[in-house]
């Protein structure tokens, strides 16, 4: 199901048009969200996020967040199972070689049965060659569809889980859909969003989850290496939560005890933040 022309459709019923400025030109803002147990999950949180990337490019959503979550909450009512859903900003207006003058945008909000199943076999993780786009040439929290370096760092992606990207000086970023997480002698050290990351909304829920455990988090520049002296690594992202890695390009292999403890209490702690829910 999605909205298309603000009306719910079935996909066989939509139809996109060759010159849609967003396909041929791109600047497409967008967000991926999901339910527990049938409960929207930070609807929040990710509407002021596309608020952020909105704006970057000079656009404005067409509702507020009343009418967003109203609108995600009856589409809802469609499935019998939790739902993946992911929200893009179309740009209107005159959007050619020559110009980029906007009059409006279009939101398209498409939604399906969210198909998340255990995690077979070991998550590998690599660190890839593709550096994150410098925060002054494109903001680390502008999150749009096409985005260059992570299409490109995901290209080498291979059997891995993910893989890690550094930023321009050298430090440890993130994954291409993920957070990434150190455990040093029960210290948890994650990159800071002065690294040049994406806010993660589970990251922000992880991070509330350790302190809540009474377990040291900090969030600083990380060097690569330091993975290679981490005792565990893990991920985190909206479809699964948190995900313990088993190895490092093939070769440094990790523990899995405190990411396997972090990724069972996850979900009865997002439950009780009533801020997720709002």
């Amino acid at each position: 199901m999605l909205v298309w022309k603000d009306q719910w459709l079935k996909k066989p019923e939509v139809t996109l048009q060759i010159d849609e400025p967003g396909l041929v030109y791109g600047g497409v803002p967008y967000e991926t969200l999901r339910s527990y147990e049938k409960r929207l999950f930070a609807g929040k949180f990710h509407y002021e996020r596309l608020l952020v990337s909105a704006a970057y490019l000079g656009m404005k959503l067409p509702m507020d967040y009343e009418q967003f979550r109203e609108t995600i909450l009856q589409g809802m009512t469609n499935f019998d199972s939790d739902v993946s859903i992911r929200v893009l900003l179309l740009p209107r207006g005159v959007i050619n070689a020559f110009k980029y003058e906007l009059h409006s945008s279009e939101l398209v909000i498409y939604m399906d049965q969210l198909r998340t199943s255990p995690v077979v076999g070991k998550v590998k993780i690599r660190l890839s060659k593709i550096r994150k786009i410098d925060s002054q040439a494109t903001p680390a929290d502008l999150k749009v569809v096409g985005r260059t370096d992570i299409l490109l760092a995901k290209s080498t992606k291979g059997d891995a889980y993910d893989v890690l990207m550094l930023g321009s000086k050298g430090q440890l970023c993130e994954g291409t859909f993920t957070n990434v997480f150190l455990v040093k002698k029960n210290l948890i050290i994650t990159p800071d969003l002065d690294s040049g990351i994406l806010p993660g909304i589970t990251r922000k829920n992880v991070i509330g989850l350790c302190r809540s455990l009474g377990i040291n988090v900090e969030e600083r520049k990380v060097d690569p290496s330091e993975l290679y002296e981490a005792d565990e690594v893990f991920l985190t992202h909206t479809s699964r939560g948190v995900v313990p890695v088993d190895e490092l390009d093939d070769s440094r292999k990790y523990s899995k005890s405190l990411g396997y403890l972090l990724s069972q209490r996850f979900e009865d702690y997002i439950k009780s933040v009533e801020e997720n829910w709002v």
